[in-house]
């Protein structure tokens, strides 16, 4: 007859404890989003989204970082291109203010503003 070694069976059944109890702690009923966007009406980027980025991102002039100036593929003015880049925009905009490569990098965006792309993001970054 095999003797289990003390040591493994405690190694085994903190293991086995340690996973039950993580397993627990999940929240399934949590939202997929923290904007809420589930419930959201849908966002419409004519209407709502456009206007953002024509007045934080690809304005001309100083600091326009999204009008042309830095590569045909970065000119948010041209919607595919900001469709292709969505889910880079909503990383970038929802990092804390402080964290490297926040943006917007110069001026700032309002919560409802970043809720309203998150959403739109969310939604399927539709052009409608």
């Amino acid at each position: 007859m095999r003797t289990l070694n003390p040591l493994r069976l405690m190694l085994a059944c903190t293991c086995a404890l340690l996973t039950a109890s993580v397993a627990s702690c999940v929240d399934h009923s949590a939202p997929e989003s923290e904007y809420g966007c589930e419930s959201a009406e849908t966002v419409s980027f004519t209407s709502q989204i456009n206007p953002i980025i024509q007045s934080n991102c690809a304005i001309v002039g100083d600091g326009g970082c999204h009008n042309g100036g830095n590569g045909p593929s970065l000119d948010w003015r041209v919607f595919e291109n900001f469709q292709s880049h969505a889910l880079h925009v909503k990383d970038r905009i929802t990092r804390p203010a402080n964290a490297a490569g926040h943006m917007p990098k110069i001026g700032a965006i309002t919560d409802d503003q970043i809720r309203l792309i998150v959403c739109w993001v969310e939604q399927g970054a539709q052009d409608n």
